[in-house]
Parts: C-alpha cells; structure tokens; sequence
C-alpha cells in the first residue's frame, strides 16, 4: 500500500499523519479511561474504608478521568474527520490517474470489459480502505498497549515482562503467521473473484441467446458454482484468523487476574493492580482488531499491487518514447501498404490492406458488421500496433511516431457516441475546450443538429445527465459529428453518418461534409455497410472491402 501511496505522490501525507496521531491518541485515551478509573474507585474505596477518605484528593484523579473520557471522544471524532477526508484526497488521486494509465495504454475505443471493470472497482475500494482498516486501527492498538504495559510495569514489573511478550505473540506473531498462511488464499479469492466476475456478466449480456438455446439453466449453474468457489476461497482467508478473538481476550483476563494475584500476594498496590487489570483487559480486547488488520492488510495488499500495476502502465506499449519519436506537420499522404490490424492480441487479423488518403479525398471502407472497418480505423489513428513499415503519415513511419502526435490532425464520429453528465456545450467542449459558442453552432450546422438544438428551450446549455439523454440516438450521433468537426482535422472518420436518417436530411449532411473536406485540405474516411450512392462532388473516391 505504501508503494501505491508514493506511487501517487505521497497525497495528504499531514493529513494521513494527523489522523494516525489522533488515532494513537484515541487508543491511549481509552486504556487510560479504564486503568485511571481502575485505580480511582478501588483507591477511593480503600481510603474510605480506613477512615481516610476526608484526606484523599479526589479532584485530580476526578479531571483526570474526565479528561481521558473527553479526550477519547474528541480524538476519535478526529480522526473519522481527518482520515476520511486523507482517504478521500488518495481518491481524488488515484481515480483520475487509474483512468489516464487505462486510456493511455488501452487499444482502440472499445470500453473495458465489465468484468475488468468491477476488479478494477474492487481493488480500488480495497486499497482506499487500507488506511482506515490497517494502518488506523494499528496504531490505536499500540499506543493502548503501551499504556496498559505502563500501568503494569508501575504496578509489577515481572507481570510487565510477561505482558509485553503476550502481546508480542497474541497482537504480532500469531496475526503475522495467520496472514502468511491466508496471503496466498487472498490471491486465490482474486483470481476465483475474477473468475465469477465474468461468469455472471457473461450470463447477464447473453442471457436471451441462451435462453432460446434452451442453455441458460446449465450457465447459471455454471455461474453459481463459480460464485461458490469464490465464497471457499474467502473462507480460506478468514480460517486462520477464527478463534484468534477468543484466545487474545482469554490472555488479557489471565494477565489481569495475574496483576491482581500478584497485588494480593504482597499485600500492597491493591488500587494501582486494579487499574493495570482493566486497562490491559481493554488492551488485550482491542489488540483483537489487530487480527482484522492483518486481514484487510493481506486484502488490500494484493489490490494495492494490482493497482500499481496498472498505473505503471503509463503509456501505450507500442508508443516509442517521447525523446526518440519522430515528429510530424500532418498526415497527408496517409500511406497503407500491406497493412494488418488486429482488435486485439488474441483477435483475428484484418487485411492486408494497400491504399493511400490524400487530401480532397473520400475513402469508403465497406464491409458488414463485424467485419473490423472500426478496427481498420483505430489503426489508422495509431491506437493499435502495427507491422513495421506498412503504415506511413508522409515520409513517417507509423511505428516511429507518437499516437498523440496523429490524434491531433485525426479525428472519429462513431456511430454510438459517449458523452459524460454536464451541459451540451461541455459535450462539445471535450473535443475542442476553448471552443467559441459561434464555433459550435457552426460544427451543429455543418452536422445538421442546429434545428433540434435552437428548437431546445435550453440550447447549448441542455444538461446531460447519466441514463437521461435530452436526445435521440440519431440526433445523439449527429452531436457527435460536430464534436469531432470542432476539431477540425486533417482526416475525418465517421461511421454511418447516414443510418436511419430521411433521404432529404442525409443528402443535405452528404453536401455540408463535402463542404468541409473541400474547405481545406482534408480528406473523409467513411465506415459504411455499403457504398454510398450520394455524389460528393469534387472528392476523389475510394473504396476497401472488407470481410
């Protein structure tokens, strides 16, 4: 955890700190509590009994307890304040930079996986949680302890001694040995989690196929027995650590009956014994939480590793580095020759593909669905790797040059755009952040969206919320036309621009984006079902099959 933790920056680092701080302090305050009103009441009783109890000053033992009480409550509520707030500050941190090193590293556009989704979720709960389950219970356990042994040592140092390696082994030695045996068990809860993971999303994203198949039973008894064997291999965590409780609060009774044997044996300390037995009953009880930590120590861990992993990867594995790439002034010519694109390591191979884009032209790649004309495009944009020598932006090879270096003169429309909660206008701004309001009308026009836009009581400043999209899927798709016109790029990419629109209104959009392409030195790739029977005039035409 703590190399996530500096891997990131070391964030709120006084925070952290202040927060352990308090922690310690709660710990200490409420062993004091115990063993201070301990030694009070049986030292009051005492004084009372033998006539004394006009002389015995109660006043200070009396703030003192008063005092550890207050202090326990302020400390505590402190450290829940500063340790969420640190926790969170780590969060801020390492989400962004989770999404970076992913969308930096990832090939093409394709979302991850649900099931890689949800362990990246998990492991990011698990290692965020680690300092309020490890490090913050850790230190109230320690500090409670010390001041248990220092009311005993006071008391008598031999039971002192005897404490102290009790607590070495009920709080250290068993828990560690408990946690070697169950960190092997937590990697295998991982692997069996993941497993799970895709079993039940599999079922879920198939579920009407296989019900027509007549096979949904046999996958979800699948599923259930991958679910199964990810609750065995949690049981396998939590086996070592079951009966620990017991054994750890059963030492902490028999040191405190031994304090009191001992107090007893010599006839003196009677008062200062009790307040040593209950304050290292309360020690011994609490020190049971350190079984706890070491259990959210070995989970968090191995999320903490998987993480670290993750952000490690902080660049594409096929981008050459930033000091040896070669740089370009555009892409044109855009030159294919025996090009080969695969969606991923394991997916089929599309092509060889030879062709070339220049300017004023229109290249059609045509093929059905599924057929890779998207992953053929992702290639194009340098968001996959390619075979040395089969892919040139004029005299550069593909291979040498940056991707962000060629996603600034290439841009996508596709045909199921994203978009993240905020205004349309913040939609549009994502492509183009210093976007003026005239320049995205202009981007609406040219996509023809402007209509439905101005017809909006809101315009541009229309919210978009998750799951409430003000628009509909063609009207979405046209949106994100001008998302990427706004760019304004060397080489546009739009995918079925004409799916599900009316003859009159895909004609008019064929007319504005051969407009455009001819406005500057730009050229249109087209990912299309079939050939498109609309003229664009001045574009010279091109056509890849594909599948």
């Amino acid at each position: 955890m703590l190399k996530l933790w500096t891997a990131l920056g070391r964030p709120a680092k006084i925070r952290f700190g202040l927060a352990l701080l308090l922690s310690a302090l709660a710990g200490a305050s409420s062993v004091i509590l115990l063993g201070l009103s301990g030694w009070f009441l049986t030292a009051a009783a005492i004084a009372g009994v033998s006539g004394a109890g006009y002389v015995f000053n109660h006043l200070y033992p009396s703030a003192g307890v008063r005092g550890a009480a207050f202090s326990r409550v302020l400390t505590r509520y402190g450290e829940q304040l500063v340790g969420h707030d640190a926790t969170l500050s780590l969060s801020a941190r390492l989400r962004p930079d989770l999404f970076a090193a992913s969308a930096a590293s990832q090939r093409g556009f394709t979302s991850m996986p649900a099931k890689d989704l949800s362990a990246l979720i998990d492991d990011v709960d698990a290692a965020e949680a680690g300092f309020l389950r490890v490090y913050s219970p850790a230190a109230a356990v320690i500090s409670g302890m010390l001041v248990a042994l220092a009311f005993v040592f006071v008391s008598d140092w031999l039971t002192g001694l005897i404490a102290l390696g009790a607590f070495l082994c009920s709080g250290w030695l068993l828990p560690w040995l408990a946690v070697r045996q169950s960190h092997q068990a937590a990697k295998t809860l991982a692997r069996q989690a993941e497993a799970a993971r895709e079993s039940a999303s599999r079922l879920v994203e198939n579920a009407i196929e296989l019900d027509i198949l007549g096979a949904l039973d046999r996958e979800g008894a699948a599923t259930e027995r991958s679910l199964q064997q990810q609750m065995t291999a949690r049981d396998g965590i939590e086996a070592p650590y079951r009966n620990l409780g017991a054994i750890t609060a059963t030492i902490g009774l028999a040191l405190a009956l031994l304090v009191l044997w001992r107090a007893a044996e010599t006839q003196s300390g009677i008062a200062m014994a009790t307040g040593a037995a209950l304050a290292l009953m309360a020690a011994f009880e609490s020190t049971g939480a350190m079984l706890k930590v070491f259990d959210a120590r070995a989970r968090s861990s191995v999320a903490a590793e998987h993480l670290a992993q993750r952000l490690s990867q902080r660049e594409a594995d096929w981008d050459p580095p930033i000091e040896t790439a070669a740089q370009i002034s555009g892409v044109f010519p855009l030159i294919a020759s025996g090009l080969t694109a695969q969606a991923a390591p394991t997916a089929p191979r599309i092509g060889p593909l030879s062709f070339t884009i220049a300017p004023s032209m229109l290249v059609q790649v045509i093929g059905a669905s599924g057929s890779g004309k998207t992953t053929i495009a992702e290639t194009l944009m340098r968001l996959h790797p390619v075979t040395p020598g089969t892919l040139r932006y004029g005299d550069v090879p593909a291979e040498s040059t940056r991707i962000a270096s060629v996603l600034e003169y290439m841009a996508i429309s596709p045909q199921f755009p994203a978009f993240l909660p905020g205004t349309l206008a913040d939609q549009l701004r994502l492509a183009a952040p210093a976007a003026t309001e005239e320049e995205m009308w202009t981007a609406l026009r040219l996509a023809c969206a402007d209509e439905f836009v101005r017809a909006k009581e809101d315009g541009l400043s229309i919210r978009f919320e998750e799951g409430n999209l003000p628009f509909s899927g063609g009207e979405l798709r046209r949106i994100g036309l001008a998302r990427a016109l706004l760019v304004s790029p060397e080489i546009l990419i739009v995918d079925e621009p004409f799916a599900g629109l009316e003859p009159a209104l895909a004609r008019r959009l064929a007319g504005n984006l051969n407009q455009w392409a001819q406005a500057a030195p730009r050229a249109l790739v087209m990912l299309t079902h079939k050939q498109t029977d609309f003229p664009f005039e001045g574009l010279a035409r091109q056509s890849i099959r594909i599948g």
